[in-house]
């Protein structure tokens, strides 16, 4: 039994890590330091934009500066949506749940424009969208998959039987506390063995994982 299917959205619906990079390249050379070439080492996978704005502005500029990095960096996304690139057959996956009526939507620590502006240019339907600036505590904390449920109006009586599909070791944090089910899809994110065994399912993709959710809706 399926009562609700929650999603992250870098990395599990869209392929986004090249964009991501670049918009955060961009706003470093831009706002604090036009020499600096930064390192994926520098960007924690899964984590709040305004927590890596805060860590690259005490690396390479001044904690003053974050506002003004961050903005940059969401507008750069904003003017390259048309490189963001979607999983195979997530529209498809939106359309099933859609027309079985089970709640769906997305929880993501990425902007919610971003999140909203990449949805409406791939003309998928997604009820509930949240980004980052929507919660008083990102992921790791569970209040962004709490508020996506309440939002869905899925009962906590209910979390038992809603999945969380997620990628990055502070997502499933989040999922694993909210007291849903969570399912790991593998991507770029590195994630803890401890992490990972603690979940449900593990799979390569979403598009992996479709099969499954079928045979839980049928059940």
């Amino acid at each position: 039994m399926v009562k609700g299917v929650l999603f992250d959205f870098d990395g599990v619906i869209a392929y986004s890590k090249h964009i991501h990079f670049a918009s955060w390249q961009f706003a470093v050379n831009e706002v604090l330091d036009a020499t600096v070439v930064i390192t994926s080492g520098d960007i924690k996978s899964g984590a709040s934009p305004i927590i890596i704005s805060e860590i690259l502005c005490e690396k390479f500029g001044s904690h003053s500066q974050a506002e003004e990095l961050l903005a940059v960096k969401n507008n750069y996304l904003t003017e390259h949506i048309d490189e963001v690139e979607h999983y195979n057959d997530v529209g498809k996956l939106f359309e099933y749940l859609k027309k079985r009526n089970i709640p769906y939507g997305i929880a993501s620590n990425a902007s919610s424009n971003f999140v909203k502006d990449c949805i409406k240019f791939w003309k998928f339907e997604v009820p509930v969208m949240y980004g980052y600036e929507d919660y008083v505590n990102p992921k790791p904390n569970p209040e962004p998959y709490l508020k996506l449920a309440n939002s869905l109006n899925i009962k906590p009586a209910d979390f038992k039987d809603v999945y969380i599909f997620e990628d990055s070791e502070l997502g499933l944090q989040a999922a694993l506390n909210s007291g849903m089910k969570s399912v790991y899809i593998q991507s770029h994110c590195v994630v803890s063995e401890n992490i990972i065994s603690q979940t449900k399912y593990q799979f390569n993709s979403l598009f992996d994982a479709i099969g499954t959710i079928d045979k839980l809706i049928a059940s």
